[in-house]
C-alpha cells in the first residue's frame, strides 16, 4: 500500500471541542483545553500515523470577529490553516444554540475545491432534537462529503471519522518523523502548559489579557530548570495572578510543574515571573513572543 499524508484543518466555533478531538485522535495532549472560549490562539499541529497514512491535524482558534490586533492575528491563523489544508473538518457543537458562525463559514466555503467534511460533536450530551436540527441545516450544503456524529470526550464515532480521513488522504510521503505527536517547539509546549493553568484559575476577561513566554530551559538527565514570564497588561492583573500572600501564583506553579513533569518525564524546577506590558495585544513584538504570529 502506498503511503499517504494529509493536513486536516480542524475549524469551528469556540468551545466546539476541536482541541479535545485532536488530543484524543493523536493519543496525547498536544493542544491545551479549557472550558473558556478562545483558549487556542494559533495553529497547533497534532500528528498521528494510522497504518500507511500520516494525518496532520491543524487545531485552530475558534471563529471570532477580528476587532483587535490579537483577534486579527487569530483570524489570520484560522484562514491560513484551511487555505493550506488537504482537507477541512468543521466541528459543530450539537449541544450549543449558537451555530450561526458555522453556517456563515459554510456559506463562504461553497466554492471550495478542498475536500470538506463535518463532525457534529458532543452527541453524548446534546438533545436529539438539537442534533437533528443541525443535521438538517447541513443538508443544504452539497459540497460536504460526509457528516459524522461524534463525541470527542468519549471517543464515540471517531473511528469512522478517522477511516474516512485516511481513505481521503492524498498519496504522498510522510512529512514528519513517525511517533512525533506535534511539531511545536518544547518552549511553546511548556508555555502552553502554564497558560492552561492560568485559564483554568482566572476569571472573566483576565485570561485573554495574559500570555506566557518560556525564557530559558536547562536540562540534565534527571532535571529541567525552566524560567517563564507571565505577561499581563495592568498592575492590577499582576496582583490577581500573584494572589494574596502569593497564593495564586503558587497554585499555578504547582499545577504547571505537574504538567511539565508528565511531558518531560523528569523533575522540574520552575521559576515564574509576572511582568506588565501595557496593550501587548496591540503590539506585534508581543504577539510574536506569544507565538500567535510568526
Amino acid at each position: 500500500m502506498e503511503s499517504r499524508c494529509a493536513f486536516v484543518a480542524v475549524v469551528g466555533e469556540p468551545n466546539a471541542g476541536k482541541s479535545t478531538l485532536v488530543n484524543v485522535i493523536v493519543g496525547t495532549k498536544v493542544s491545551i483545553v479549557s472550558p473558556k472560549v478562545q483558549t487556542t490562539r494559533r495553529q497547533v499541529r497534532g500528528i498521528v500515523e494510522l497504518g500507511e497514512v500520516q494525518l496532520v491535524f491543524v487545531d485552530t482558534p475558534g471563529f471570532c470577529r477580528p476587532n483587535s490586533a490579537l483577534e486579527r492575528a487569530i483570524s489570520k491563523n484560522i484562514k491560513g490553516a484551511y487555505k493550506d489544508a488537504d482537507m477541512i473538518l468543521l466541528l459543530i457543537d450539537a449541544s450549543s444554540k449558537g451555530v450561526r458562525r458555522s453556517l456563515d463559514f459554510l456559506e463562504k466555503m461553497k466554492l471550495t475545491k478542498i475536500p470538506f467534511c463535518v463532525a457534529i460533536n458532543k452527541v453524548d450530551i446534546a438533545k436529539r432534537e438539537d442534533i437533528l436540527k443541525v443535521a438538517q441545516a447541513l443538508s443544504a450544503y452539497d459540497f460536504i462529503k460526509r457528516v459524522f456524529m461524534v463525541s470527542a470526550r468519549t471517543g464515540d464515532g471517531l473511528g469512522e471519522l478517522q477511516e474516512f480521513l485516511c481513505h481521503s488522504a492524498p498519496i504522498g510521503a510522510w512529512l514528519f518523523e513517525p511517533s512525533r505527536p506535534t511539531d511545536a517547539s518544547m518552549a511553546f509546549q511548556l508555555a502552553e502548559i502554564t497558560r492552561e493553568k492560568l485559564f483554568n484559575h482566572l476569571q472573566k476577561e483576565l485570561p485573554y489579557s495574559v500570555y506566557v513566554e518560556t525564557e530559558q530551559m536547562k536540562e540534565t538527565e534527571k532535571k529541567a530548570s525552566i524560567s517563564q514570564v507571565i505577561v499581563v497588561m495592568k498592575d492590577s492583573q499582576k496582583g490577581i495572578i500573584l494572589g494574596r500572600a502569593g497564593g495564586m501564583i503558587k497554585t499555578i506553579k504547582e499545577e504547571a510543574v505537574r504538567g511539565m513533569r508528565g511531558l518531560l518525564g523528569k523533575k522540574v524546577d520552575l521559576t515564574l515571573f509576572v511582568k506588565v506590558k501595557e496593550k501587548w495585544t496591540e503590539k506585534m513584538v508581543h504577539l510574536q513572543n506569544a507565538g500567535i504570529v510568526d
